[in-house]
């Protein structure tokens, strides 16, 4: 004959029931990393609630994007990295320190924030030249991406033919990039 289990008191079970809902409702109130890079950022900038909302949207799109190109890692990475790096200045969010997780998620043709066109046309903008590359997603793609890549990691003096060993790097990167490497 075989012994019967003994079975939970009653109230024990209830209250496990009522435990697994609370942390269930706990997490359904969490934000998501999508919801808390929008945070970050329009904490600096004051977006509207529309503005915020539309944050999210984007991220969101781009997170199913990075999914179907095998590439959600990356897209977690790239957020971790924002998470961690992000930084207000005046009312202007940067997040340094992040290119390579941004270089995985264009390698995948996602993109979240900003291309590195548009990053590129905000250096040269500050370097007082002109802003070359279009805005979006289509506008950046390779080679434009690889020549503004280019352009992202070079200093002003770089840029402007000041400091001539920056320059020649620069120029070297370009030259790589209409060969395709």
């Amino acid at each position: 004959m075989l012994a019967a289990m003994p079975r939970r008191p009653r109230l024990v079970a209830v209250l496990l029931s009522l435990a697994a809902a609370g942390g269930a409702l706990v997490c359904a109130g969490c934000p998501s990393q999508e919801e808390r890079a929008c945070d970050l950022i329009c904490d600096c900038t004051g977006c509207s609630e529309a503005r915020y909302l539309d944050c999210v949207d984007k991220t969101e799109t781009a997170k199913q994007a990075a999914a179907g190109a095998s590439c959600s890692a990356a897209f977690d990475a790239y957020l971790a990295c924002l998470e961690a790096e992000i930084e207000c200045r005046d009312d202007a969010f940067s997040f340094d320190g992040c290119e390579d997780q941004e270089r995985s998620l264009r390698r995948c043709g996602v993109f979240v924030f900003r291309t590195v066109c548009e990053n590129a046309n905000e250096h040269l903008t500050a370097c007082g030249q002109g802003a070359p590359f279009g805005t979006g997603p289509e506008a950046c793609s390779e080679p434009f991406a690889c020549n503004a890549e280019c352009i992202v990691g070079v200093s002003c003096d770089g840029l402007n033919g000041i400091n001539f060993e920056e320059a020649q790097r620069f120029n070297e990167c370009n030259a790589r990039c209409s060969e395709g490497r």
